[in-house]
């Protein structure tokens, strides 16, 4: 069974925020029109500022964000991956580990 809930994509979200610029429509409406939940409006509405400066940056639609810390160690090790994967080495799960404790 499919599931009921619907997150906006990036795109969706900036045409949420441009609608809720141009008519000045509540939370509940802007739910109801993007057939969404009002808490899911909110935080957009709360975050608009972050959702415009991802859309610059990147304006791949189908991209779904969330919020997360990012340590030292994990941005040494995407920079380890990627230079990896430009080179054509495989890189497994394992080898990740391993690279970690390093």
């Amino acid at each position: 069974m499919a599931s009921k809930r619907k997150r906006l994509n990036l795109k969706e979200k900036m045409d949420v925020l441009e609608v809720a610029e141009k008519e000045k429509l509540s939370v509940r409406s802007l739910a109801e029109r993007s057939h969404v939940g009002i808490t899911q409006i909110s935080e957009l509405l709360k975050d608009k500022e972050g959702i415009r400066k991802m859309w610059v940056l990147d304006s791949n639609e189908n991209l779904k964000f969330r919020k997360t810390e990012t340590s030292e160690i994990d941005q040494v090790l995407m920079k380890w991956f990627r230079s990896a994967r430009a080179k054509n080495i495989p890189v497994s799960g394992v080898l990740l580990v391993q690279r970690t404790f390093l």
